[in-house]
């Protein structure tokens, strides 16, 4: 007798055993894959710090070239030199409260806003690392000031990843800036 081609026996399709056998290799391989796509994530918080980093050193040099072309002038004649800036007796951005003296955390904010297109910075005071590390999501960049530098800590990457927070240093005085080499633990 002659079986025939649609009967239950030659019905194709998977067991139950090969389904459950086809999700632990999805599993397994969804474990393998995840750490590549939360490694974007820093990579990317990575590429925005280095950009802002040579964005900002860029300007500074542009802004320093723009001070040697106008005469290299001093005192009075250094402030409100672009706009609203102010420059030191070395040639450097300075803030733009009419002084060739960065005196505050404000002085760090306004160079930089005036160098940058920047929307989410906020100053905070120095040496308050809590504050920092407290901050609302909508801060990009933390801005303080010690003695002759500026420095701008990114913490909406350093809250993702931990808070090893990477920074860089504008030292006014010298005009130089400086990336802080691998980041810091906020406390």
């Amino acid at each position: 007798m002659r079986e025939l081609k649609n009967s239950p026996k030659n019905q194709l399709g998977f067991t139950l055993i090969e389904l459950i056998i086809v999700i632990i290799i999805l599993g397994i391989l969804a474990i393998t894959a995840l750490p590549k796509f939360i490694d974007f994530s820093t990579q990317a918080h990575l590429s925005v710090f280095k950009s802002t980093f040579g964005a900002f050193k860029s300007a500074m040099n542009s802004q320093h070239l723009l001070w040697k072309t106008r005469g290299s002038p001093q005192g009075t004649a250094a402030l409100n030199l672009n706009g609203s800036l102010d420059f030191n007796s070395f040639g450097m951005p300075a803030g733009i409260d009419d002084g060739a003296n960065v005196s505050s955390a404000t002085d760090c904010v306004d160079i930089f806003n005036n160098i940058m297109d920047a929307s989410a910075l906020l100053a905070v005071p120095v040496g308050d690392g809590n504050g920092i590390k407290n901050l609302g999501q909508d801060v990009d960049i933390a801005v303080t000031n010690n003695s002759n530098i500026c420095y701008y800590t990114f913490v909406t990457a350093s809250k993702d990843i931990g808070y090893n927070a990477r920074q860089f240093r504008y030292l006014y005085t010298t005009g130089e800036v400086i990336e802080w080499p691998s980041g810091f633990t906020l406390p």
